[in-house]
């Protein structure tokens, strides 16, 4: 599939804002001379954000940001955090990386402040209480695109098979999300708690660094409205034990004990749904083996019989020469016999190639792929969905990336997967997923968004750089595949 071409306009799912297919896209203006780039790339990225004129403002902030895996769009990353040197530079590159999301949260409350998205929540994650800074609207409608695309591909997931909430007591069957890098990602918060309830029965999982997922945590304790979601009191979770005496969990092994050390916490936002923390590097999912059902009792988080596969060749191969102290990693509350999605808004790209591969392949090996009769199983469905930068090879792309690494912020799978037929690739390839598409960030606009919602986002927040904006929207990507029955429904409109 080529860049920027895709099916048709996928379908809103209940609940959710999203938008609509439009008339034809107006041609595209000559590209930008390349003088001009370092002057819209500074324009976006440095300098303090300028002050707000106008939008809903006093509104009660957070007491404290959370940080994690996260970029904001149009490329302010990481201010105020020390740029990684020389050796022992991995804790600050990593302090970087996690600064992003604070730009990221900034960003959205931007977006949200002036109308152009609808987030409750957004304003207890970003800031100190104060008034909060006005992005430039290239990277408010950046910020809007991105959101109501995922948005859409997340909802559409979710959505099937269609069921009103009050179908049935028990409701539609279980469906899980894991995003990856969460930060201070409202999402699952915007899904979940719907005062329609929209969707029920959703396990949503988050994975950050231990303080990213701690912070946020108390956040949503100490916030009365956010507080006052939760059906019940969040609980505590320390790290599933994987034991090799037997197959006895109850008394961890020494094998068990090598294991990244991890703790979570579980959030019941009733209608059967759970938002689950994980305080956990995501470097540790690439190096850790799935352990076997012998080895861990035969059953997962969910009760359910697992099989074997290993999440990274490296890994198998010093695992397997000693069966009994094998490596494992469990994650509180996941479950592998429901149909899971896989989210990382531009978080995978931060990794190694191949720690980023190690991680979609531990996804995949936890959902497996059943063989025979049983592959089309709802259990088996697997997605994931990508936001990330491309085209780092073009005048453009070459000055973002020096742009980046000025500040400390390397994004090392770019280069592997320059543009959206690799991203396609990538995910059949690393991920074992039988379908793939993509759309880049302009073409989303063009496409996704009706001619009536351009209009009111225009006059929300005009644009009058329209070559820059296809200039740097160009330049980003969000790609989705994914295999099973399950998904080739759900995503139908995804796929020619």
């Amino acid at each position: 599939m080529a860049d920027g071409k895709a099916a048709g306009t996928p379908t809103p799912p209940p609940g959710v804002t999203t938008p609509a297919t439009s008339s034809a896209a107006a041609p595209l203006p000559p590209p930008m001379s390349a003088p001009s780039i370092p002057n819209l790339l500074a324009r976006l990225g440095s300098g303090p954000p300028r002050a707000g004129r106008g939008g809903r403002r006093g509104r009660g902030r957070g007491r404290e940001a959370a940080h994690g895996h996260r970029d904001n769009y149009g490329h302010d990353h990481g201010h105020g955090n020390d740029r990684p040197s020389g050796r022992g530079s991995a804790t600050n590159h990593n302090a970087v990386i996690q600064g992003t999301d604070t730009d990221a949260a900034i960003s959205r409350l931007s977006a949200v402040d002036i109308g152009l998205l609808e987030d409750p929540f957004a304003q207890f994650f970003a800031g100190d209480g104060g008034p909060s800074p006005r992005r430039l609207p290239i990277i408010n409608r950046g910020t809007y695109t991105r959101t109501q695309a995922l948005d859409t591909i997340i909802g559409a997931f979710l959505s099937h098979p269609s069921s009103p909430p009050d179908a049935s007591e028990a409701g539609p069957p279980p469906r899980q999300v894991v995003s990856l890098g969460a930060g201070t990602d409202t999402r699952s918060l915007r899904l979940l708690s719907q005062q329609k309830g929209a969707f029920h029965n959703v396990i949503y999982h988050e994975i950050d660094f231990p303080a990213v997922s701690t912070r946020k945590r108390n956040i949503v304790q100490s916030v009365p409205v956010l507080r006052s979601l939760l059906a019940n009191p969040i609980t505590e979770h320390d790290p599933v034990p994987i034991g090799d005496n037997n197959g006895r969990t109850d008394e961890p092994s020494d094998a068990s004990k090598k294991v990244t050390q991890h703790r979570s916490w579980c959030a019941d936002l009733g209608r059967g749904n759970q938002l689950w923390g994980h305080g956990l590097d995501l470097r540790a999912l690439a190096t850790a083996t799935v352990v076997t059902g012998s080895e861990a009792g035969g059953q997962d988080n969910g009760g359910n019989t697992t099989a074997t596969t290993t999440a990274a060749a490296a890994a198998a191969t010093t695992d397997t020469a000693n069966q009994g102290r094998r490596r494992g990693l469990e994650l509180a509350g996941l479950r592998r016999d429901v149909p899971t999605l896989v989210v990382s808004e531009c978080c995978l790209c931060y990794l190694q190639p191949s720690e980023a591969a190690g991680v979609l392949r531990w996804f995949a090996d936890r959902i497996p792929q059943p063989a025979g009769a049983a592959a089309d199983a709802a259990g088996a469905a697997l997605g994931v969905v990508l936001y990330e930068p491309i085209r780092p090879h073009d005048p453009f792309g070459r000055t973002m990336v020096a742009n980046l690494a000025a500040r400390g912020i390397v994004m090392p799978t770019l280069a592997v997967y320059p543009d959206g037929t690799a991203q396609e690739a990538r995910l059949r390839q690393e991920a074992g997923l039988a379908r793939a598409g993509h759309r880049t960030v302009d073409a989303i606009w063009d496409a996704w968004v009706s001619a009536a919602e351009k209009e009111r986002v225009n006059q929300l927040d005009g644009l009058d750089e329209v070559e820059e904006w296809i200039l740097l929207a160009s330049h980003y990507v969000v790609a989705w595949g994914s295999r099973g029955s399950y998904f080739d429904a759900a995503w139908a409109q995804l796929y020619p």
